[in-house]
């Protein structure tokens, strides 16, 4: 007769220590097996949240002391304060070109008059001179402005304006309507230079009646066009390339290293530009993720340790009971590894049931945790909005729109995480069964005798 059969013949015989045993094992991998699902559906959602918000850093000029390239010029009206080193096309297509770069938003602002423009009237009252002035974006792509990304702006009607555009521009639809405009038309500027119109554009919000606004600063009175026309439209220094970036990347994780490649880039001095990261949408959505797979992780390394000491415990206790029938094993002549393995066998057909059944225990109780933690979840979300939008004032409420809610927990047992516990298990099972053996096995024949007498 095998150790196995052995086994099986000791599990029927002793059907009280079976069942008490089954039970510690299907609570220790209900325990383990829960854990284990609340982790990677912790994991899972955070990775989804860093698909679908990405993130993003700015590249703009340093306007301190810092800045070589820094100048202070006195003009007509007052002064201004550019950098001789500016943020070129080519730099933007380099950064473009970086793994894991989403999109990169090159924009350069100034003001232009369109005297055939009728433009929309701003709630703050401007002198007659600057009325038909109206704000000119300079862009390398308008598809990948962040007003276009997050749909703030949508394009309606035509097409953006690209890198290789020379006198384009998009304007707002309402803007067009107010005109009499279509696709084709051109805008004529003061300084003699004209632009095609090629897109239009709506925006998602204008502004309120009650906003503070000039006319010139009204979203509906925007003209998006490429960066040459700036140039030639201002034919100043100040303005040879564009003053500010925006980089999407696809994970936020990545962030550090997209920006330390660009940094790499031959042919900038750095020390002209700053560089700010903003994982802030990322970060206040997967904290309380984070907090979570932290939480199962310890809970998981609790569960183990406890799980071996209580098992370990138990198979000893049981081991030192059961010192006449090694004895007599040992007399008939069977050797200590095939009662050792017999002993591992008893527990593993147990294990290898209660491992089976914890499935559905733990199905139960992951989804009950799961939605109990959604829940907290979001009643800390609402309380957090409730406390900050007291303390918000108007510069801060724009950013009210963009405000992110932590992903839903989807949990559930999948199979990778099935056969991780009968890993896991096994391997406890085996070393606690081993230590509990130890004490018996390690005896000699005559001291088992002895204690049998």
């Amino acid at each position: 007769m095998n150790f196995i059969s052995r086994a099986w013949l000791y599990m029927i015989r002793k059907k009280g220590k079976s069942i008490l045993l089954f039970v510690v094992l299907l609570i220790m991998a209900t325990f383990v097996l829960t854990a284990l699902a609340l982790g990677n559906a912790s994991d899972a959602a955070q990775q989804n949240l860093r698909k679908s918000l990405g993130g993003s850093f700015d590249v703009y000029f340093d306007y301190s002391e810092n800045n070589p390239y820094l100048k202070v010029e006195q003009v007509e009206g007052g002064t201004i304060m550019y950098s001789t080193q500016q943020i070129t096309p080519e730099l933007v297509e380099q950064i473009r070109a970086i793994d894991g770069v989403k999109s990169c938003g090159a924009r350069v602002e100034t003001l232009t008059d369109f005297p055939e423009l009728d433009l929309f009237v701003g709630t703050i009252p401007i002198e007659e001179e600057f009325r038909k002035t109206s704000k000119l974006l300079g862009v390398w792509k308008s598809e990948e402005l962040s007003q276009f990304i997050p749909e703030e702006l949508t394009l309606t009607e035509g097409r953006h304006i690209t890198p290789e555009d020379r006198n384009k521009a998009v304007i707002s639809k309402d803007l067009a309507e107010k005109n009499g405009l279509k696709i084709g038309d051109i805008l004529h500027t003061q300084k003699g230079i004209d632009m095609e119109i090629v897109g239009f554009f709506t925006p998602k919000e204008i502004e309120d009646i009650n906003d503070k606004v000039t006319s010139y600063d009204k979203i509906q009175n925007l003209v998006i066009c490429d960066l040459p026309t700036v140039i030639a439209l201002e034919d100043s220094p100040a303005i040879q390339g564009f003053n500010e970036l925006t980089v999407s990347v696809d994970d936020p994780q990545n962030m550090e290293t997209i920006i330390s490649k660009v940094r790499e880039i031959k042919g900038v001095d750095w020390k002209g530009f700053s560089i700010v990261s903003d994982n802030t949408n990322f970060e206040n959505a997967a904290s309380s993720l984070q907090q979570l797979s932290s939480l199962m992780s310890t809970i998981l390394i609790v569960v183990l340790v406890v799980s071996v000491a209580v098992l370990s415990l138990i198979l000893t206790m049981w081991a030192r009971t059961r010192i006449h029938e090694t004895g007599v094993l040992l007399s008939v002549g069977i050797r200590k590894l095939s009662i050792l393995g017999q002993y591992i066998a008893e527990v593993l057909m147990i294990a290898i049931l209660a491992f089976s059944l914890s499935y559905f225990s733990s199905s139960a109780i992951a989804g009950q945790m799961g939605n109990m933690m959604q829940a907290e979840q979001s009643v800390s979300e609402v309380q957090e909005d409730d406390d900050l939008s007291g303390n918000r004032g108007e510069a801060q409420n724009s950013n009210l729109d963009t405000a992110v809610e932590s992903p839903e927990l989807q949990v559930s047992i999948q199979l990778e995480e099935l056969g991780l516990l009968f890993v896991i298990g096994i391997g406890i099972v085996t070393v606690s069964a081993g230590i509990a053996s130890i004490s018996v096995m390690r005896l000699k024949p005559r001291e088992i005798l002895s204690k049998m007498s």
